[in-house]
């Protein structure tokens, strides 16, 4: 059995989104579609003025302008989201909505996992973990296709800690699949 007292701050949240939006299929998707969207609308742009039968100099202006915000919009549209996300986490903050409990403390049996925090306390089988994702600074198991436990690393006091709690985490996956393939 392993127990974490796990203190969450909003950069281990965003963290965890910023993990997710670029990891995740739907995160990629959705990243790409903004990428491309603006450059799309730009070019119809050029397009319509085509059509509409402009002047040339208007038109090759309206082009070369379009087509630097273009290359802009797929440079920084990654910085623009990660920001507006973070933006997003401390609106939330002020509004008193956290999505994440601050304080809580997390138990692996052999069945289950519990968590408690002040407010709440939840059971999750193992059945409904889909992966485990290891960062640099936490651990993510995802329980949901957007939703998962932070382990932050800090919980751990040795690297050796750390990666027996992994191969058990990971072991709880290896007997769901087996079950699941036979």
């Amino acid at each position: 059995m392993f127990e974490f007292k796990v203190t969450l701050n909003d950069e281990d949240y965003l963290l965890f989104n910023q993990y997710h939006l670029l990891n995740s299929p739907s995160g990629k998707k959705y990243l790409t579609s903004v990428r491309f969207l603006i450059p799309f609308i730009c070019f119809m742009v050029v397009v319509i003025f085509c059509i509409a039968g402009s002047d040339f100099g208007l038109i090759l202006t309206e082009a070369i302008l379009m087509a630097v915000f273009s290359v802009l919009c797929i440079a920084y549209s990654k910085k623009v989201i990660l920001k507006s996300m973070n933006k997003r986490i401390l609106k939330m903050k002020k509004e008193g909505r956290l999505p994440y409990s601050n304080d809580a403390v997390l138990m692996f049996d052999d069945e289950k996992i519990h968590e408690i925090t002040p407010d709440t306390e939840n059971i999750t089988k193992y059945s409904l973990m889909e992966k485990v994702a290891v960062t640099e600074k936490a651990i993510y198991i995802y329980f949901s296709s957007m939703q998962a436990y932070i382990l932050p690393v800090s919980v751990f006091s040795t690297e050796m800690e750390k990666d027996k709690f992994l191969d058990f985490i990971n072991g709880k996956i290896d007997i769901l699949r087996d079950r699941k393939q036979s």
